[in-house]
């Protein structure tokens, strides 16, 4: 069925194919090969080795059988109806290919071809095409450039990974999803190694038509014995299906954990060749995953086994660690880990303290972190005894364990099962960092659902963003008025109309004045303009040239501070007039005169409309050296108080707000409301205002507010 004018095409139930995806109950492998060495031969050898209970139907017109399952020569002698089609064949013939499925009324198609976006632009116009069929039939594709979907609970093993060629499934509770293939196969061999699993896996491509976060979200939607998403992006194409998959990780208390390649330029260029990706700039989408729930992870070691700790039901009730180590070294270390990472260490009480002492020996320390030294080679009965009294101690939220070359002498089933039985049966949370010790045991560990590491840092490092989620009160994420976005003054509106790109820092300040204090600010143009005002303004003043086409007015001696009188004031204007710097329309220039601010912290405040992720508001340190400097934090609108205050908090420069070395701590209540304000104003005029800067953002003592010293705005292109 294609697309004609004055047809109507009846969208298909979008779930109901991803279903056809992830359980499907027949499998189609276009161009499917003899022999199970080749791409398009590995489903077929998978699907009969896993033991798919389905309908195998391989389609190549060179055999009569392929791999000793009826072939066919063409997908139009395969039945209708049909839940997943594979095609592995030449790009050129792979839309007209997608047409035939749509006829057959096929609920989805996964494209294993390359040589689309990720080539050249041809390849990106006939990837378009893809989209095309997709979006007018409801059937879902996923590609191209994909390596394929795995169910391991039916054994849909619809791909060609290597990560499947030897060993048996291993099952789990978590969902890998990744935009490589490679990358997918790379967190599923590593977790297997460990213990853990999955219940699904899926290499996405060039993510065309289906992306990550469409199948995350239809997953976390239907799917209850899934706890944790794994996801590897190289782009972030719909901020939309990221926002719905936050709020449905939100509404049903499972982890997102993302690893978002491409931070640095040259990754990003590498991203793009490899799945036409087109990434967004780094710190941008760092503070769009924080937002919206995610957890975002540094390489695929974390991806693979943050997941141990992140698919447990157990919660976290504080950052309140107790370290039980056989080495005095190690635990040292944890500490300084635990302490890097933002965990606490634990104050044992007392009562504590005393029934360590009668169980350890003299020469163990029964302070955290416990030191229980090589007796545990002795007393195969020490773990059992000191884990009941730390798990009683109000004062001890995590368990961890660091434990260092457990081997031969040890008795190690011993030490395991106390480990196992206290995250069994005990209310708080239980970690291992088993380094150098006996091979094995870390799967053992982690297939009772005890989070086991060999590397500690990485134990603690899982264990402290574990906490973060579960302490963390994400606020729900808010919607912006569709009635507040259409409400424009008609004084905007007459500047959209006369102005194009830049305005003058008077109308920059005319706009914000709706929303923001604006300090009160008086125009000249000439000599006698200003011999009428002068007896009247409040001295100290700063004048500004006041142009459009000069955004940077320091760098060409356009601001002249702390003018004292007339006589000044005339001067200053004498000397700007002459300024071969400026461009002076009809041989005249524009200045602007407003009231010295007082001394204060200064704060950049500023927006612009990201191409992805749409509005993004920047707050950091002020001035002439916020390029420099880098202090700086960006936060998504809407925002909420807690999310500003957080904000600020986070800057280099918080300590002077809050008052160092005898200064007094500065506003920044007012700071956090400037903020807000800031923040519904761009969500307003999203549609109109390309960037806005406001530097510097002057912050007097508590109590005294913060003035708004320069502002520029950029309209956008047209407006």
């Amino acid at each position: 069925m294609s697309k004609t004018d004055g047809e109507i095409v009846e969208k298909r139930d979008v779930n109901r194919n991803i279903k056809g995806l992830l359980k499907p109950e027949n499998i189609t492998i276009i161009g499917a090969s003899n022999d199970p060495e080749k791409i398009s031969g590995r489903p077929v050898e998978y699907l009969k080795r896993y033991g798919f209970k389905g309908e195998i139907y391989p389609v190549n017109p060179k055999y009569e059988y392929v791999q000793n399952i009826k072939a066919f020569k063409d997908i139009k002698e395969v039945p209708n109806d049909l839940d997943l089609v594979i095609i592995a064949i030449a790009a050129k013939h792979v839309i007209k290919t997608l047409e035939i499925c749509v006829e057959k009324n096929v609920k989805s198609c996964m494209i294993f071809s390359s040589g689309f976006a990720e080539m050249n632009n041809e390849g990106e116009a006939l990837q378009k095409e893809i989209s095309r069929i997709a979006k007018d039939s409801g059937m879902v594709v996923v590609g191209p450039n994909c390596q394929g979907v795995a169910n391991f609970e039916n054994k849909s093993i619809a791909s060609f990974s290597t990560a499947f060629v030897e060993g048996d499934l291993k099952t789990g509770s978590s969902a890998i999803l990744s935009q490589s293939g490679a990358v997918a196969a790379m967190i599923y061999s590593m977790q297997t190694d460990n213990g853990t699993g999955a219940k699904y896996w899926a290499s996405t491509g060039n993510e065309e038509d289906l992306n990550t976060a469409q199948l995350a979200k239809y997953i976390l939607e239907t799917d209850e014995n899934v706890n944790v998403i794994q996801m590897y992006i190289e782009s972030i194409d719909s901020d939309k299906d990221m926002i719905e998959l936050g709020k449905q990780s939100q509404k049903k208390d499972k982890p997102v954990l993302v690893l978002k390649a491409g931070r640095s330029d040259e990754a990003q260029k590498a991203a793009s060749s490899h799945t036409g990706a087109l990434a967004a700039e780094d710190n941008i989408v760092d503070n769009f995953l924080k937002k919206y729930g995610f957890l975002r992870v540094n390489d695929v070691k974390e991806l693979s086994s943050f997941s141990n700790v992140f698919k447990l039901s157990k919660k976290t009730k504080g950052k309140n660690v107790a370290i039980i180590s056989n080495s005095g070294g190690l635990g040292v270390m944890m500490v300084d880990k635990c302490k890097e990472y933002g965990l606490n260490i634990a104050n044992f009480t007392s009562e504590t303290k005393e029934k360590l002492s009668e169980i350890l020996p003299q020469f163990a320390s029964c302070e955290n972190p416990i030191d229980i030294t090589a007796q545990l080679l002795n007393d195969k009965h020490l773990l059992s005894d000191a884990l009941p009294i730390l798990m009683k101690d109000p004062n001890v939220d995590t368990i961890l364990f660091g434990l260092g070359i457990i081997g031969k002498g040890y008795d190690i089933d011993s030490i395991l099962n106390d480990i196992i039985n206290s995250q069994q049966a005990g209310d708080k949370m239980v970690g291992v960092a088993w380094v150098g010790s006996e091979k094995g045991r870390i799967k053992e560990l982690n297939e009772n659902n005890v989070p086991a590491f060999e590397d500690p840092s990485l134990c603690i490092k899982a264990m402290s963003k574990y906490t973060e989620y579960c302490l963390s009160n994400t606020e729900a994420i808010k919607e912006s008025s569709e009635e507040q976005k259409d409400r424009k003054k008609n004084s905007f509106n007459n500047l959209l109309q006369t102005h194009n790109g830049f305005l003058s820092e008077n109308d920059s300040k005319f706009l914000l004045k709706e929303a923001l204090p604006v300090p009160k600010s008086m125009l000249f143009t000439n000599e006698e303009e200003i011999k009428q005002s002068a007896p009247n303004l409040e001295y100290p003043v700063v004048m500004k040239i006041n142009s459009a086409e000069i955004q940077h007015k320091t760098e060409v001696e356009g601001v002249k501070l702390n003018i004292s009188n007339e006589e000044e004031l005339l001067e200053s204007f004498s000397k700007m007039k002459n300024n071969n710097n400026f461009y002076k329309k009809n041989k005249s220039i524009e200045v602007l005169v407003e009231k010295m601010a007082p001394s204060g912290l200064e704060i950049s405040l500023g927006f612009k409309n990201d191409p992805v992720f749409g509005p993004v508001v920047m707050v950091g340190s002020g001035g002439i050296y916020i390029e420099i400097l880098k202090d700086f934090q960006l936060l998504m609108p809407p925002l909420s108080f807690r999310e500003i205050n957080k904000a600020i908090d986070s800057l280099a420069i918080q300590p002077i707000l809050q008052g160092t070395r005898g200064e007094r701590a500065k506003d920044k209540k007012a700071l956090c409301n400037i903020i807000m304000d800031f923040s519904n104003f761009v969500i307003e005029y999203q549609d109109d205002i390309e960037e806005i800067d406001i530097n510097p953002v002057i912050v007097h003592e508590e109590g005294q507010g913060v003035t708004l010293v320069d502002a520029l705005i950029k309209l956008k292109e047209g407006k």
